[in-house]
C-alpha cells in the first residue's frame, strides 16, 4: 500500500511540474511597420476599441506608456530611438475585450516584436513640489463634485471644486517638457475654486507676452509656488528594446 501511495504521489508531482503555464494574453493577428516619412507637422493617432488597436505614426515610448499605464516621465532608460522612430501598429483581438485586457495584449506584442524587457524600481527623480507660498493660500473652498474646465471662459483653469492633487496633475502636463512632474506637497485636503491665468509654454516660446508665466501666476493668483526638488518615485526602466522587422 505504501509503495502504491508513493507512486501516486510521485506521478502527481511530475504531472504538476509539467502542467502548462497560463498563456500570455495576445492579439490574434498583429502588424508592425515603420511609418513612412512625411512632410509637414507630425500627425499621430492611437485608436483603441473593443476589437483591438490601430496606432498610426507612434513611437515605442508612447506604446509603452499606454501598455503599462505610466506617464512618459516615469519611463527611464532604453535606446535613443525609443522616442524618435515611428511605427504603424494594427492588432486585432480574437473577440471583444476590455481596454485593460487589450493593454496586456499590447505588452505581449511589444515583448515579442520589439524584444522589450522592462522592470519597475524606485528612483530619486527631479520634481516640482507644489507648496504654499510665503504670502499664504489665496484660494477659497469649493463644492464637492464641482466643475473643472480647462481653457474655459478665457482662463487656463476655471474650476469649481478641484483638489490640490488634481491641480498638481494638471500642472504636470504643463511642465512635462522640463521632465519634472508636479507633486502636491501642500498637505492641504479639500476642494477649492481655482481660476488661473497664465501663458502656456508654447506661447512664451513664441514671444507671446499676453500673460504671466506659470510660476509667477501661481504665486500671484493662488498663493502657491513650484519648488524644484528630488523625490523617490516608482519608474519603469527599459532594460532592452530592438527595432522590429517589418511585416
Amino acid at each position: 500500500m505504501h509503495r502504491t501511495l508513493a507512486l501516486c504521489l510521485a506521478f502527481a508531482a511530475v504531472a504538476h511540474s509539467q502542467a502548462p503555464m497560463p498563456d500570455r494574453p495576445a492579439f490574434e493577428v498583429a502588424s508592425v511597420k515603420p511609418h513612412p516619412p512625411s512632410p509637414g507637422p507630425l500627425r499621430a493617432s492611437a485608436g483603441i476599441g473593443p476589437a483591438g488597436i490601430d496606432f498610426t505614426n507612434v513611437a515605442l515610448k508612447g506604446c509603452i506608456r499606454s501598455a503599462y499605464g505610466v506617464e512618459t516621465w516615469r519611463i527611464s532608460g532604453g535606446p535613443d530611438w525609443l522616442a524618435s522612430e515611428r511605427y504603424d501598429i494594427v492588432a486585432k483581438a480574437a473577440s471583444a475585450a476590455p481596454k485593460a485586457q487589450l493593454m496586456r495584449m499590447l505588452q505581449t506584442l511589444l515583448e515579442d516584436r520589439f524584444q522589450l524587457k522592462v522592470h519597475r524600481e524606485t528612483q530619486e527623480v527631479p520634481v516640482y513640489a507644489l507648496v504654499v507660498g510665503k504670502s499664504g493660500l489665496k484660494i477659497h473652498a469649493g463644492k464637492e463634485n464641482g466643475e473643472t474646465e480647462v481653457g474655459g471662459a478665457g482662463h487656463l483653469i476655471n474650476s469649481r471644486g478641484m483638489t490640490l492633487k488634481q491641480l498638481a496633475g494638471f500642472l504636470s502636463q504643463m511642465t512635462q517638457s522640463s521632465g519634472r512632474p508636479v507633486l502636491d506637497m501642500t498637505g492641504i485636503a479639500g476642494v477649492f475654486d481655482i481660476t488661473l491665468d497664465a501663458a502656456p509654454d508654447d506661447a512664451a516660446a513664441a514671444g507671446d507676452n499676453s500673460g504671466p508665466d506659470l510660476f509667477t501666476a501661481l504665486q500671484q493668483q493662488l498663493g502657491l509656488k513650484l519648488e524644484p526638488r528630488k523625490s523617490p518615485l516608482e519608474v519603469l526602466v527599459v532594460d532592452r528594446a530592438e527595432k522590429p522587422a517589418a511585416n
